[in-house]
């Protein structure tokens, strides 16, 4: 039988003073998958565990996904990538669009991770990303990790931004990312059982387009990536919230 959980590691935007930034942690029967790598990680993983036993650290995230490179989404990757290194030596998997790992290295993680001394004074050796992580590009159709197939499709954003959909055997979840409204996004996430969707200003998406949708819609959806000003007790759509973790 399948399994597919979803713990809730962050839902802040980019400026937020209250939460973590938005994240979250998918667990089938035998796969972890983090969706993005925000600042402060290994505390976020850590405080969103409601018991010490559910505890997660830097060392159990075998595989990470990235959805764009805006720093509230890959803060935290240096962090991840640099303790599977020199604490533990095992490299993570980490997944992207061709696009996003494009510009992964050279834009966001090249200027602190590419120049290694083995000892004080010795010689300086350069590394790649390859050097820190297994990459492996998101491709067309279902993207196998462990026993999750993963789907995505591009977003209306600043930069290249891809939402995801996450299926382990008949259970789906997905994840719009950061996105403008989008009727034809909404409409593809909603086939999934459960969904986060994300709200905010500028090149997001206006709270006001989200309580149009139907009501069956609105039912499987999670609000996400919301300002410090959403009312979560009053949300006419449910928000989700640090530490709860869904189980399909």
């Amino acid at each position: 039988m399948s399994s597919l959980s979803v713990r809730v590691v962050g839902v802040g935007d980019a400026f937020t003073a209250l939460h973590y930034n938005a994240c979250l942690l998918i667990e089938s029967a035998s796969t972890r998958l983090l969706i993005d790598a925000p600042p402060a990680l290994a505390r976020a993983l850590r405080e969103s565990a409601v018991e010490p036993s559910e505890r997660v650290g830097l060392d159990d995230i075998d595989h990470v996904l990235i959805t764009h490179l805006h720093g509230d989404h890959v803060g935290g990757l240096e962090q991840l990538l640099f303790y599977r290194r020199f604490v533990t030596g095992r490299k993570a998997a980490l997944y992207a669009i061709p696009e996003v790992l494009a510009g992964l290295w050279e834009t966001r993680l090249r200027g602190g991770m590419d120049t290694l001394l083995d000892a004080p004074g010795g010689v300086a050796r350069t590394l790649s990303l390859e050097d820190y992580a297994e990459v492996r590009p998101l491709g067309d159709g279902a993207t196998a990790i462990g026993d999750l197939a993963i789907e995505w499709r591009p977003t209306i954003h600043h930069i290249p931004t891809s939402a995801v959909r996450v299926r382990s055997g008949a259970l789906t979840l997905g994840y719009s990312a950061d996105t403008a409204f989008d009727p034809t996004l909404v409409a593809w996430l909603s086939r999934a059982d459960l969904f986060f969707h994300e709200t905010n200003l500028g090149i997001h998406t206006p709270l006001a387009s989200l309580v149009g949708l139907d009501e069956s819609t609105r039912a499987r959806m999670r609000l996400i990536h919301y300002p410090d000003f959403h009312d979560v007790a009053t949300s006419p759509i449910v928000c989700a919230r640090e530490g709860e973790v869904y189980r399909l």
